[in-house]
């Protein structure tokens, strides 16, 4: 590993970050393309949870903040969901799901200042 007073700023610290981008754009576009294509009741709640889970886990690692804080807020819905996803759910997780790929596209790190606190303001006003 490279010497460094920030450790963030080494290229091994970015390639880690880099390989969790890539890896998260994958988990968020199967887990995406899954709800898009399902029915109400039809929707195991762990297949969401779980790799909703782990992107909430690692985000905030890579100053990934604000997509971490949607993802928590997700998870905390999901815990109260019924199993299988009941309609209101399947259309929560599409409202989420839509944000989280959109904030990971544009490479939002940070907490997204005022446009991140209206970001989770609308969501929450969403949950069930």
């Amino acid at each position: 590993m490279s010497a460094s007073a920030d450790p963030q700023a080494t290229p091994e610290w970015e390639e880690a970050r880099a390989d969790w981008w890539k890896q998260a754009e994958g988990e968020l576009a199967r887990i995406q393309t899954a709800v898009n294509g399902s029915a109400p009741n039809s929707l195991a709640r762990e297949l969401v949870y779980a790799p909703i889970h782990d992107v909430a886990g690692l985000a905030g690692v890579f100053n990934y903040h604000l997509l971490g804080k949607v993802a928590r807020s997700l998870m905390e819905s999901l815990r109260r969901a019924p199993d299988p996803l009941d309609e209101r759910m399947v259309q929560v997780c599409k409202a989420y799901l839509s944000t989280l790929v959109a904030l990971h596209a544009k490479d939002v790190r940070g907490e997204g200042g005022p446009a991140g606190e209206a970001i989770l303001a609308k969501l929450a006003s969403i949950r069930p």
